[in-house]
């Protein structure tokens, strides 16, 4: 599906190429992972970050489809 005004990225694509102010030695997870899992948690219902952090857990299997969501 062709967006008008867009240029052909998904919304992965475009999730990689934000720019991650964190300090690397603190870093746990890509900032991209962090983002798909708040918009698609949020998409389900998720409200506030416990919410979206118990959707991650539930539906780990389907995200790692999707980007790294390595257990740390």
């Amino acid at each position: 599906m062709v967006i008008p005004g867009m240029n052909g990225l998904s919304l992965l694509d475009h999730l990689t190429i934000i720019n991650d102010p964190r300090q690397q030695w603190k870093v746990e997870h890509k900032l991209s992972d962090i983002l798909f899992l708040a918009i698609v948690a949020v998409i389900d219902g998720a409200e506030g970050w416990e919410e979206i952090e118990d959707f991650g857990v539930d539906h780990l299997e389907w995200l790692q489809q999707y980007g790294d969501f390595a257990l740390r």
